[in-house]
């Protein structure tokens, strides 16, 4: 576990797909799927194009890559067939450690949020399924803010809604994008790598960077501490 910074911490802010759900990975299976059903081969890859994005946002990217007239409803269609078919079989998958800090950060007072840019219904029906909506005080989904991660929009507004300054809070994210975001609003940046590894540029910027969410146990507590 890598760190550095300071200021007390009050509040934990959680990215969504790839960091508290391996939702990222499925995605990436499901898209491969649909490509081959759509006649545009599989198409995974453009899970790593659109991370982070707003789906105004990740549009753009998949017409840019296919063109204008690409099925965006087709595309939709059987994703969400094979988001279905998986989640019947199997439930929803939650990260290693997501529960364990979860347990923590309510034991010990902390305020929580999640701030992701999948649409906020989408959110709070995760939040549901894994039983772990009760944990937050805030939720902020991605259809509520003009700007998508990277811009600080979303990290601001769950801040906000938490009634706590952005140096108090911290962030939970997987991806450049949301440590963008993140960082530019003034949260003190966790990493938990999922499909992503950080870039020197983005090593610099981070606070701390975790292999899986209940370490960021020890950094709170060691954040506490001194």
């Amino acid at each position: 576990m890598d760190e550095g910074g300071a200021e007390m911490i009050r509040a934990v802010v959680f990215d969504m797909d790839g960091l508290m759900f391996d939702t990222e990975r499925l995605c990436a299976l499901a898209w491969d799927e649909a490509g081959r059903q759509m006649g545009i081969g599989p198409a995974g890859y453009m899970n790593q194009k659109t991370l982070g994005l707003t789906l105004p946002m990740a549009r753009k990217v998949w017409r840019a890559t296919f063109g204008e007239g690409f099925d965006f409803e087709e595309l939709d269609r059987l994703t969400h067939a094979f988001f279905s078919r998986y989640y019947a079989e199997k439930g929803v998958p939650v990260k290693p450690g997501l529960y364990e800090l979860l347990d923590y950060l309510k034991g010990h007072h902390y305020k929580i949020a999640v701030a992701s840019s999948t649409q906020e219904a989408e959110v709070r029906k995760y939040l549901t399924e894994s039983d772990v909506l009760p944990y937050f005080d805030a939720v902020v989904g991605g259809d509520r803010l003009p700007a998508s991660k990277p811009a600080p929009d979303i990290y601001l507004k769950a801040c906000s809604e938490l009634g706590e300054l952005p140096e108090s809070c911290m962030a939970l994210e997987d991806s450049r994008n949301g440590l963008l975001s993140a960082i530019r609003a003034g949260l003190k940046a966790v990493m938990i790598p999922d499909q992503w590894q950080p870039d020197d540029e983005i090593q610099a910027l981070l606070y701390a960077k975790c292999g899986r969410l209940d370490e960021v146990i020890g950094l709170l507590e060691k954040e506490k501490t001194g």
